[in-house]
Parts: structure tokens; sequence; C-alpha cells
């Protein structure tokens, strides 16, 4: 199940949220949450991106809010509330999020894509080792990178995520 929380909503978690920055917190039947950061404007790009990412299924992954072409399942305001105590307790995912919204931006405002930019452009059957996952794969746009924003990129690139929990959110699945 994976969870797209508007950025209103995780600003009630985290009172430096940036502004535009959702979340999707990503539950699995193994009791673990992965946290991944998007833009608001990305969020009709997010569950093809996801299902790429975390290498899922698509006819056996649902989400909440309903998204067309995908399952969804009942998702009580107590479920959402765990759900939220759990976001709250990673600071990590703060950072994160700071460090997308200014990635991100500085993509815009140099003319640069920003898919590209953070690596969500590549094609489908591209085959590449993990260990060029950790660093940028666009070399030309990580030269250009001031050295603070290059560390940030290559931390957000990575398809693992900070955010693995395993306490008894399987029962959120269930729901």
């Amino acid at each position: 199940m994976i969870v797209l929380i508007d950025a209103d909503d995780v600003k009630f978690a985290f009172s430096g949220w940036p502004d535009h920055i959702c979340l999707a917190a990503c539950l699995s039947s193994f009791g673990t949450c992965s946290m991944i950061v998007f833009r608001r404007d990305e969020r009709h790009l997010m569950p093809d991106r996801l299902i790429k990412m975390l290498k899922l299924r698509r006819e056996s992954t649902c989400f909440v809010p309903k998204v067309d072409g995908y399952q969804t399942k009942q998702f009580l305001y107590s479920d959402e509330r765990r759900l939220m105590a759990l976001v709250a307790s990673d600071s990590v995912v703060l950072e994160e999020a700071i460090d997308y919204a200014v990635n991100y931006n500085y993509a815009l405002e140099e003319g640069l894509d920003p898919a590209t930019m953070l690596g969500f452009d590549l094609p489908a059957g591209d085959p590449a080792p993990a260990a060029q996952r950790d660093t940028m794969v666009n070399e030309e746009a990580h030269a250009m990178l001031p050295e603070f924003l290059r560390r940030s990129v290559e931390r957000s690139r990575r398809p693992i995520f900070s955010s693995r929990r395993v306490p008894s959110l399987g029962e959120l699945i269930r729901a």
C-alpha cells in the first residue's frame, strides 16, 4: 500500500517542512515503511515512478487516496494518525525533503530538467548496476552543481530509503 500525503498534511509533523513537497509512505506486507519525497506538481507521475523504483507489481499495489488504474483500500483516521506518528519519528525525512526542494528548485532556476538531474527519466530497461545508482547518472549536470548540492543530489538519487521501520504496520496493510 502506498499512501500519498500532501505537503500541507506533512507540515503537521514537521514545522520546517518545505512548501509543495509531498510524501509517499510505502507500506509493505513485511511491515517496512519506505518514505519518498516528491513535489506536488509531480503527483501524477508518482504512481508509475514508485512502481518502477520499488520494483512492485502494478496489480498488487494499492494507493490511498485512490489513483486511477490502481486498487485502493480503506484507510481509517486512526490508521492515518499512526502513520503520521511514524512519519514524525523520522527526522531524516525532513532533511531529505529540504534537499529535494533545493535540488528541484536549483534545476528549474538553471533551466535544467529536474527529472533528468534527479535521475528519474532513465529508460525503463536501463540495467544500471547498483553501484552506479549511488552517483549521478548525468556527469555533466553533476559538474555544474556546487559541492553542497552535489552531495545532496547524490544522497537523494539512491533507490534505497533511510526510513525503514519494522513496527506492526502489517495491520495497516491488512485493513
